[in-house]
């Protein structure tokens, strides 16, 4: 897959997609999100196989990092930067 060989990424997907979508859908308990999430980790590990360090730890475990730091960042709400900061009193 480092080397860009689109059949070891699909492989790489089959093997990881169900485990991967269970560990994202428990964090987000919302499949279509889940699914987004999952999709969206798959293709940044496409495009950064190249940058895997087996040594740092097993591939599932890279995968995993990549999802819940989505994940997390899909939970946050919003930010609105027309929202004045609120005081309590």
């Amino acid at each position: 897959m480092a080397a860009g060989d689109r059949d070891a990424h699909t492989e790489f997907c089959e093997r990881h997609r169900l485990s991967l979508y269970a560990q994202v859908y428990a964090l987000l308990v919302d499949a279509a999100s889940a699914e987004r999430v999952v999709v969206e980790t798959l293709e940044r590990a496409w495009h950064a196989a190249k940058d895997f360090n087996p040594g740092a730890g097993s591939a599932f475990a890279w995968l995993s990092e990549i999802a819940r730091s989505l994940a997390q960042h899909r939970r946050r709400p919003p930010h609105d930067p027309t929202a004045s900061p609120s005081v309590a009193l």
